[in-house]
């Protein structure tokens, strides 16, 4: 599969950002994230139940909408976005393991932090009519959740209904202000040898979960209680994690101890008047560790969170 890219366009807000927000302040938070880019990548079929919208009509209004867009999220804007054409169909990328080197081609984004845009979205168009859109955007202005609150407000843009799109707020600064102005001092990348890392996505139906919180009842009774009720993360943290346990005990001949991490979103978890729509980063990180084996165990308390 070939990626060609076809043209480069800066994108403008649809109204010109107003002077008192041409500068947006960093929090705290956001000092403390790496200079490096996070993002998706979203795959669309051909619509064959729309005939009538050619590839030019659908990028010309996923421009438009965007230009619209940017207008709400102001600090995101004045940013590249990428046409690619795909020699190939995107079926090829659906139903089988992913292609580390083609999602990279799919999403293009700078090394380097300074100077370069915050944001970066790229569309690829397939011979078959299919489109895949790479979205990419420094740490430092956002996290996950803030590019989820930017893609759904774009998303509705673009079905024409830009008047009923979520206004973002940007008032994390005034209450997590820098008190220093210095940067984290990020230490390069590691390279971790020629090994290769492994990319997997598991998909668990309400049922599958429902069954999984049934069993971690189950298992928990006796130390926990009756009225014990584990999460929906909580099951599937830990059944992930058993597996991953017993597969590593499978290549060393033993089990060792493991430990797993994970981020979750602060806005609706903190005694703050914090916005839901709060543009930025806030968030953290939980661990949880098993320092003994976890085969005889149950599927949750073999994990200390």
């Amino acid at each position: 599969m070939k990626v060609e890219i076809q043209w480069k366009k800066l994108v403008k807000p649809s109204v010109p950002t107003p002077s008192d927000q041409r500068k947006w302040k960093l929090t705290s938070i956001d000092e403390l994230q790496m200079p490096n880019y996070v993002g998706v990548i979203f795959y669309y079929r051909d619509n064959a139940g729309n005939p009538g919208v050619d590839i030019s009509q659908r990028l010309h209004q996923m421009e438009e909408s965007l230009s619209k867009t940017l207008t709400l999220f102001y600090p995101m804007a004045g940013r590249y976005i990428e046409d690619d054409d795909v020699d190939g169909q995107i079926d090829q990328l659906l139903h089988r393991d992913p292609d580390m080197d083609l999602l990279e081609y799919l999403s293009q984004f700078p090394n380097n932090l300074v100077g370069n845009p915050l944001v970066v979205i790229q569309v690829n168009t397939f011979e078959c009519g299919g489109i895949a859109i790479g979205l990419r955007s420094t740490h430092r202005i956002s996290d996950v959740y803030t590019m989820a609150i930017f893609v759904n407000s774009w998303a509705t843009a673009c079905r024409g209904n830009v008047d009923v799109t979520v206004c973002p707020s940007f008032e994390l600064s005034s209450l997590f202000p820098m008190k220093v102005l210095a940067v984290a001092n990020w230490p390069p990348p590691r390279i971790i040898g020629s090994k290769e890392f492994t990319v997997s996505r598991f998909r668990f139906s309400g049922d599958a979960v429902s069954k999984l919180r049934a069993l971690a009842r189950d298992d928990a009774k006796d130390s926990m209680g009756n009225n014990f009720q584990p999460s929906r993360v909580e099951v599937v943290s830990a059944l992930i994690s058993k597996a991953l346990v017993k597969i590593d005990r499978c290549g060393q001949g033993e089990e060792r101890p493991i430990a797993v991490y994970m981020t979750f979103n602060l806005r609706d978890k903190v005694k703050l008047k914090i916005p839901a729509n709060s543009c930025g980063n806030f968030f953290s990180m939980i661990s949880g560790r098993s320092d003994q084996p976890a085969a005889s165990k149950g599927i949750r308390s073999s994990m200390r969170w």
